[in-house]
């Protein structure tokens, strides 16, 4: 019995000096680096570590202040709410966390705003030339294969290869053919053993997917872009990330995620996010519900990822001077959380623009979606929707079969009653129009 004491006795000492002598290790910090000047003076810093949670935070910079530095259920995360004042200068932050006698500062970048190219919108002027990188030109084969996920162009489901290197040299094709803006379907880290070729699981929110290029090389082409005289749309996702995101398999709270311990799928029941009388039931599995059980669905109701991720949007518009955004699945995640997207957005760049992915079958759904509209007593703040309806319209309206006759009923009809609806939108300026994406056959 005394025995048995004792040796609980030495292995509570044991842990103890353990913890006492730890030391102290910071495994990832989100986003790499801020800026001065920013109109929104407070941003976060995601820095993840074992046990970090449990340090105190301090730093001491002029003209940066800590506000916050807030713990989460996950003892392994801690979250910063940094202010920087207008008048702070360029220059490494040291950030220091102290764990009883151990401490550790991370030097923490912030840097000028010295690029004012881009960030410049793009409006019904444009002609936009839609590009999955991974099916695109593949400029260079060193960069093809990765995590054992290797490049097989017989297999439809497979990757293929391209990357930006690919991208680059086609510009000046693509610039003959008329094209003002290059759109790019999701190019952050897709690290999925399936291949995820279509970029939508994303697994890092800061990183390129390596075999399209790094991140420097990724903000040389949007420059080489910007002196063709060329815009660069890029696609992002907030409804949901990869299943082999890290998150998975260490979450900072427990709400990360929606149904993170049942396997629940979204029933794509659109019309009850707009809805008065739908049943909550419905609307809540609408936005709740995981997409595909490869892709969770992310709580943007929580506070901290809801930060994170306007905050991850923002970072890549100044790091690469992208010139606009589609969202993907637009209508799935929290309405108020968009909402705030969009505004925080244009508060900060206010010639960007951001179309929203609203995949609805007729003219009032989708002018429902778009700012300032008077169908809509909770304004989304989105400035640009894309018009589904027309192509839904044009897939039959120029067949011969359908215009014989001429009447009410022909195709072509169906095509100009689709287009005079626009009386319904809030900006008829603002629609993107399309005869087909990468979710649909190709129009011919």
């Amino acid at each position: 019995m005394y025995k048995k004491i004792i040796q609980i006795l030495f292995l509570a000492i044991f842990l103890t000096a353990n913890q006492a002598f730890a030391k102290i290790s910071i495994s990832r910090i989100e986003p790499e680096n801020w800026w001065t000047g920013m109109k929104k003076a407070e941003f976060q810093i995601l820095v993840y570590g074992p046990g970090i949670g449990n340090a105190k935070v301090s730093l001491n910079y002029k003209g940066v202040t800590l506000n916050q530095a807030v713990k989460v259920e996950n003892p392994n995360y801690v979250f910063l709410y940094v202010n920087v004042s207008k008048n702070a200068k360029a220059g490494i932050v040291p950030i220091t966390f102290t764990d009883g006698t151990e401490k550790f500062t991370y030097n923490y970048p912030l840097k000028s705003r010295t690029d004012n190219s881009g960030a410049l919108g793009f409006n019904a002027s444009d002609v936009l030339y839609l590009i999955t990188p991974d099916r695109f030109v593949n400029g260079n084969v060193q960069n093809d294969n990765w995590d054992s996920v290797l490049v097989n162009r017989k297999s439809p489901n497979a990757r293929h290869g391209g990357d930006y290197e690919g991208v680059k040299q086609k510009l000046d094709y693509m610039k003959d053919l008329g094209i003002t803006t290059v759109w790019l379907n999701p190019i952050q880290e897709n690290k999925m053993r399936g291949g995820s070729y279509h970029g939508y699981a994303i697994t890092d929110f800061y990183k390129i997917d390596q075999r399209f290029g790094t991140n420097e090389e990724f903000r040389e082409l949007t420059k080489t872009m910007h002196t063709k005289g060329m815009k660069v749309v890029m696609d992002m996702i907030f409804n949901h990330c990869g299943l082999a995101h890290p998150w998975m398999t260490d979450k900072p709270a427990k709400d990360w995620i929606n149904n993170p311990d049942v396997y629940v799928q979204t029933n794509h029941a659109k019309l009850t996010a707009m809805d008065p009388y739908a049943a909550k039931k419905e609307r809540d599995i609408l936005l709740n519900g995981w997409f595909v059980p490869d892709m969770p669905d992310l709580n943007q109701r929580n506070r901290h990822l809801a930060t994170y991720l306007i905050q991850n949007s923002i970072w890549w518009i100044e790091y690469a001077r992208i010139d606009g955004i589609r969202q993907d699945t637009h209508p799935y995640p929290d309405y108020a959380f968009m909402a705030r997207w969009c505004k925080e957005v244009e508060a900060e760049y206010p010639n960007f623009n951001i179309v929203g992915e609203s995949w609805y079958g007729k003219s009032s759904e989708i002018a429902w979606w778009q700012k300032n509209s008077p169908l809509n007593k909770n304004n989304s703040y989105l400035k640009t929707v894309m018009d589904f309806p027309l192509t839904f319209t044009a897939e039959k309206g120029f067949e011969a079969a359908g215009n014989e006759r001429g009447s009410e009923t022909s195709g072509m009809y169906q095509i100009y009653e689709t287009i005079a609806q626009d009386f319904l939108y809030a900006d008829p300026a603002n629609i993107l129009t399309f005869l087909d994406n990468h979710d649909m056959g190709r129009f011919t």
